[in-house]
């Protein structure tokens, strides 16, 4: 919004600018308070004031001063970076993606946009999309080593060990201190058993002091993989608490409320459903807006064995499948905000169950998958806790139930490193790991007693010791005939893409390395075992 400026309006600005250009942003927000005061209202004004902000971790108020510079400016690339930085930082992801992509819009060859693109795709675990936008960077910026280093760590999370080390390589020779090349290095010397150069790479990057964050996050627990190859189980467990710990001081302004809380969360819905009556669910015909689909949700509990089974369904020539997309967010926010919301779900109209459909199929193309046709498996293990909402919006869905052996999963679901988020926050200490688990598979328990679902349990130990004979039992009870090409999972060229930690696993192929891990770390983990001892009897898993 143009305005006529007076001499002594021009100053304030030439002033305020020339302290955020020299990073004294401190100054620049007290003199734009001032001028605010004042009655001077200026985009230049409240973007100073926002950065300041923004440096204090004051990322809710910084949007807010954003938007007003917003308001006042023509559109502006710089004004829609910083509130994507911000909406990014709030986890308010696809609005952060829409402003970096508004700000790339107005300046289409300013390769730090797609950067940051590319960075958002990362937290929200979508790994093409995070590619394509960093190559984009480095197509208009060949020797930026933010971009090349991202790469060369997406490529390491893939197992893609040649394109890990080239784009590593591209990166440090601009940046010889660039943090995710480095830790991609690691990653690949680790996977290799090149401990020599892992360690040493690792105690330099450690040493230096000058990792920060996430990617200090990441080096504790690449440090804890070192050591876990080298047998040395009791300091590969201290490292992967010591990574954990990073990650819930880095979070802890996030997470620490009750309402994010899914422990708590999960706890509630126990409480609820141990008095609830069995919901009067109605059938209805729930697939409409997906043509002839028939629908699979994988659930369990994270580090169960889900990602394997989602990779061996979707090799067959009649599946269409989806990793760990929120399709269910929308139900959950009207219908599972507090337990005794599942009543509306079991009351609402046809018109309303019918709308939330709309919304849930809307979600499935949104993130890439068209299921009219085939049979699609929606992959999310924590829509165990979803469970009401999958039976009283898709009561024809076949619900397939990862079972393992819950000391493994859970020591596993603890020394892995996920992106950050309601759910996986619980997975930062041992204990809430282990509670978390307990809490989850007690609804599981009372929603197969109070719900009118079908489930099928298949357990990672029995499908790793008798692949044809579980793999077939699965196919009959989805409905679909049994193919060959179910066995060569490994091969998928859709590998690169998943997000979690299960992809350079996947590329080895079947085997038993991640059964009975647990007894290596036996000593370790033995404050949680009474609080998994009744589900590792249930699910007849053995006591030692």
């Amino acid at each position: 919004m143009a305005q006529d400026l007076s001499a002594a309006d021009i100053r304030v600005l030439e002033t305020v600018a020339q302290a955020m250009r020299l990073g004294n942003t401190r100054q620049a927000a007290a003199l734009a308070d001032t001028s605010i005061a004042d009655g001077f209202r200026h985009p230049l004004l409240f973007h100073a004031r926002a950065v300041w902000l923004s440096e204090q971790g004051r990322y809710e108020t910084a949007l807010l001063e954003l938007e007003k510079a917003d308001a006042l400016s023509v559109p502006n690339a710089t004004i829609k970076n910083a509130m994507g930085i911000c909406l990014a930082r709030l986890d308010r992801l696809d609005d952060a993606i829409r402003a970096f992509e508004d700000a790339a819009a107005l300046q289409p060859n300013n390769a730090q946009l797609y950067s940051r693109q590319g960075w958002v795709h990362e937290l929200a675990e979508d790994l093409t999309a995070a590619r394509r936008a960093h190559e984009r960077a480095i197509e208009l910026k060949p020797d930026y080593a933010e971009p090349l280093g991202r790469l060369a760590f997406l490529a390491a999370r893939r197992g893609d060990w040649p394109n890990a080390r080239t784009y590593a390589a591209r990166a440090l020779a601009t940046d010889a201190h660039q943090p995710a090349a480095q830790l991609a290095l690691v990653t690949a010397d680790v996977e290799k058993g090149t401990f020599a150069d892992a360690e040493q790479r690792l105690s330099a990057l450690l040493a230096e002091g000058k990792l920060t964050g996430g990617d200090r996050y990441i080096a504790l627990g690449l440090l804890g993989d070192l050591r876990d190859r080298q047998n040395r189980v009791g300091e590969a467990f201290a490292c992967y608490a010591r990574a954990n710990d990073e990650a819930r001081r880095l979070h802890v302004p996030r997470f620490s409320s009750a309402t994010m809380n899914m422990l708590e969360a999960a706890r509630d819905l126990c409480a609820w459903f141990e008095t609830a009556p069995p919901l009067p669910y109605r059938k209805t015909d729930a697939l409409h807006s997906a043509g002839e689909t028939s629908h699979v949700f994988l659930i369990g509990f994270p580090r169960s064995g889900t990602t394997l089974l989602e990779q061996v369904l979707a090799g067959h020539p009649d599946v269409v499948s989806l990793e760990e997309r929120d399709t269910l967010g929308d139900a959950a926010r009207a219908f599972l905000t507090q337990p005794q919301d599942i009543e509306k779900l079991a009351a609402a109209s046809d018109e309303t169950l019918a709308s939330h459909r709309e919304l849930y199929w809307s979600r499935v193309r949104k993130f890439g998958a068209e299921p009219e046709g085939k049979v699609f498996v929606d992959k999310t293990p924590i829509n165990t806790v979803k469970l009401p909402l999958i039976a009283g919006l898709f009561p024809d869905a076949k619900i397939v139930f990862a079972l393992r052996d819950p000391r493994d999963v859970v020591l596993s679901c603890f020394r892995r490193r996920f992106g950050t988020n309601a759910t996986t926050w619980q997975f930062l200490t041992l204990e809430s790991t282990a509670r978390f688990y307990d809490a989850v598979m007690r609804l599981a328990d009372l929603y197969r007693a109070k719900l009118p679902i079908e489930i099928h349990d298949i357990r990672h130990e029995e499908l790793v010791a008798d692949f044809d004979g579980r793999t077939r039992e699965l196919c009959s009870f989805i409905g679909l005939g049994w193919d060959p090409a179910l066995r060569n999972f490994s091969e998928r060229p859709g590998l690169g893409a998943i997000s979690t930690p299960s992809s350079t696993q996947l590329t080895r192929g079947l085997n038993r390395e991640g059964v009975g891990q647990w007894r290596r770390y036996s000593e370790q983990i033995a404050p949680v075992l009474p609080v998994l001892r009744e589900w590792v009897e249930r699910f007849g898993y053995p006591p030692q």
